[in-house]
């Protein structure tokens, strides 16, 4: 990176899935301050204080000199720095520094998914813009699922997560599909409608979700659209469908069980109303309306041909 920054803020929280996350501070700064000529560590300690803080940083009362914004941590609260700099309009590049279980966005800007490794990678990162998906009030960055998704999500045990990982997602994931809920819905995708008897419909930004990449090869962050997936009761045979690579041309020919649309104006609808897990964040309920904000965003990313 040929750029170095006036003043960087980094934000992170005690409850990272980092070990020890002074420790892992200490490893961060020592890459951010060789990109940054001045940078702030900043705690957050609730819910809500990351877009605090942006709005301060908008209004100069954080400083006058902020020109990068940092976040240590998962993709929950990626989320949270991703509302904060859009709800309060920062014309900042956003660094992001995989900190949690999963990291699904972090693996589309290329980075690696220890944290040391990751920090060292923006010194050699670039700034690229990145969609955005409006849902009602809220800003999501990767992705938007009801269903399944938000079953398997509280199947897994309070506190659990954070000391098994990836491994608490096993069990929950067999008992999930072992008894999944269906849900009627109503989809409209740039003013085409669809409806039926569902398991589970996911709304993707970014190609990575839940530890695991998308098979839709064209799937893309920047591309202005979209892709719905609407999953049928056919739970197992989704499992065997979902490892096949295929591009969007061939998609609904070729799979069985989980129907791809694309678009960039969506309303969707439930009976009942159904909770909706975005970025891994279970915040609202439908009905939800999502609008596709092309190229709103721009974030550090670690070119291809080196990662």
């Amino acid at each position: 990176m040929d750029q170095k920054f006036n003043h960087g803020v980094l934000f992170y929280h005690e409850h990272s899935g980092i070990k020890n996350i002074y420790e892992g501070l200490g490893e961060v700064t020592k890459s951010l301050t060789t990109i940054c000529k001045h940078l702030s560590i900043q705690l957050s300690e609730n819910e809500g204080d990351i877009i605090k803080y942006c709005e301060k940083i908008k209004n100069h009362d954080y400083s006058s000199d902020v020109d990068v914004v940092f976040i240590l941590g998962g993709d929950g609260t990626v989320n949270e720095l991703v509302n904060g700099v859009m709800k309060h309009d920062l014309n900042v590049p956003i660094g992001v520094i995989p900190g949690g279980t999963f990291n699904d966005f972090s693996k589309t800007l290329n980075l690696d998914p220890d944290f040391k490794k990751a920090s060292e990678q923006l010194k050699s990162s670039h700034i690229e813009s990145y969609d955005v998906m409006k849902v009602n009030d809220s800003y999501v960055l990767n992705f938007v699922g009801l269903g399944l998704i938000v079953q398997n999500a509280e199947n897994v045990q309070e506190g659990r997560k954070d000391i098994f990982g990836k491994l608490s997602y096993i069990g929950s994931t067999v008992k999930t599909l072992m008894n999944p809920e269906y849900f009627d819905y109503t989809l409209n995708v740039d003013g085409k409608e669809y409806s039926g008897n569902i398991s589970m419909l996911v709304i993707a930004n970014g190609p990575n979700i839940g530890g695991g990449r998308i098979p839709l090869m064209d799937l893309s962050p920047q591309d202005g659209k979209v892709n719905t997936f609407i999953f049928d009761r056919q739970s197992f045979t989704i499992l065997n469908d979902v490892f096949k690579k295929r591009d969007s041309m061939d998609w609904n020919e070729i799979t069985n069980g989980i129907d791809h649309i694309e678009g960039s104006h969506i309303t969707l609808s439930t009976e009942p109303s159904m909770k909706v897990d975005i970025d891994g964040e279970i915040g609202l309920q439908t009905p939800i309306t999502i609008e596709v904000l092309p190229k709103a965003l721009q974030i550090l990313t670690f070119p291809v041909d080196e990662a």
